[in-house]
């Protein structure tokens, strides 16, 4: 996971302290991120134009373009930007609605400041996530793309692996389950045992001394020994993620 970032302020001090907030966080989560800054919208418009960023960090009070000026051509021109509006003049909040922020970033003390960028951080690669799609090859050379965060588990049946969706369905592709972990690495999946995967997302416990993981439908599913201490591991670090 790769995310492409952009923060725009034309106070440069202002802009630096954004800037490393942003780094210190990505860096702690683990994250890969590539960051550029701007001091006015125009050219930030026209890099966007060029090469798209999935998130945009806009001060909202700014000479000639202002935040919520960018914020309309981004709107209009690329929906899917995320844009997080950053301003210390509270009463701004209300008039941002219109232009669809997908969060806020109050300036205020250091502390403040460092758990509002870490929340911000952690709704931006969970939107990832849920958004995130992998193709699959099916039988006869067909494919389908389908949504990592609706694949409940994976289960390997010789040489095939069965693909169990959160709405019942099935899908059952001639792969292993090492090429399967491998391009799922970047999200909440675990393996419990040799031959099955599971997205951490849909688990609700993990019963430690059991070796069991009950999944939200209410299936239970036994952990292998050699296992045992990875999953509970993961486990422990999604929740951390969650708070």
């Amino acid at each position: 996971m790769n995310f492409r970032i952009a923060v725009c302020d034309d106070e440069k001090d202002m802009l630096s302290i954004l800037s490393d907030y942003l780094n210190a966080v990505f860096l702690k989560k683990g994250v890969e991120m590539e960051l550029r800054e701007f001091t006015e919208g125009k050219t930030l418009l026209e890099q966007h134009r060029i090469k798209p960023f999935q998130a945009i960090f806009l001060d909202i009070s700014m000479p000639g373009i202002d935040g919520f000026q960018i914020a309309e051509v981004l709107r209009k021109k690329n929906k899917r930007a995320k844009i997080v509006f950053v301003t210390s003049k509270d009463e701004l909040v209300y008039q941002s609605f219109d232009y669809q922020p997908f969060h806020f970033i109050r300036k205020a003390e250091a502390i403040e400041m460092e758990k509002q960028f870490d929340h911000v951080v952690d709704k931006l690669i969970d939107d990832s996530k849920n958004c995130a799609k992998i193709k699959l090859l099916l039988p006869y050379g067909t494919t389908e793309e389908v949504n990592v965060n609706d694949i409940i588990m994976i289960q390997s049946d010789k040489n095939y692996l069965e693909y169990e969706f959160n709405n019942g369905k099935i899908l059952r592709v001639r792969e292993s389950m090492a090429i399967a972990e491998e391009n799922l690495q970047k999200y909440d999946f675990i393996r419990i045992s040799s031959r099955i995967m599971i997205n951490i997302s849909y688990v609700v416990r993990v019963r430690e001394r059991e070796g069991e993981v009950v999944l939200k439908s209410g299936y239970v599913y036994s952990v292998s020994r050699n296992y045992k201490k990875s999953v509970i591991s993961a486990y422990m670090k999604y929740l951390r993620s969650r708070v």
